[in-house]
């Protein structure tokens, strides 16, 4: 671990991933599914592509309050609350189609996901970039910790 800037190790494990468990309510009902991600630079944003044969698509138009679980998979340790995980608090915006902003945010998402292409070339994809707001790291037993979208995004230099 970094000990200059312990957020290096959470950035770096989130640029080594491409899965998450998203996480949305509608009402009082919490409800999961796992999605692909792609991060922008600086860490600002998380995109993901969402079709509206998704429950989770609707239940994040109607409240766009969202989270991410980044975790490390399951090597068969014998305690498996071991295993890292960043959990990130955010608000999804979905990014109008046709706009620069749009053509942008593709162009990022397929250079970290290409096998996405053929999905945006159906009509009922939409992107939407979740705008991180705090979040949590858990390296393990003892190792913990809150931090801010700003710590989180802050330069890596």
């Amino acid at each position: 671990m970094n000990t200059t800037d312990p957020l290096a190790e959470v950035r770096d494990f989130i640029l080594a991933r491409r899965q998450a468990v998203l996480a949305v309510s509608a009402g009082d009902e919490p409800f999961t599914a796992m999605t692909s991600y792609a991060v922008e630079p600086g860490l600002t944003g998380f995109l993901i592509h969402l079709s509206d044969l998704s429950p989770h698509k609707r239940m994040l138009l109607a409240n766009p309050k969202c989270s991410l679980l980044i975790a490390q998979a399951d090597d068969g340790r014998a305690e498996v609350m071991s295993l890292a995980r960043v959990m990130l608090q955010g608000v999804a915006a979905k990014i109008e189609k046709g706009s620069d902003d749009y053509a942008r945010a593709k162009a990022h998402f397929l250079a970290r996901l290409p096998a996405s292409e053929i999905m945006f070339g159906l009509p009922d994809f939409d992107l939407f970039r979740i705008t991180p707001t705090g979040g949590r790291f858990i390296g393990g037993f003892g190792r913990a910790f809150a931090f801010t979208a700003d710590q989180l995004t802050q330069s890596q230099s």
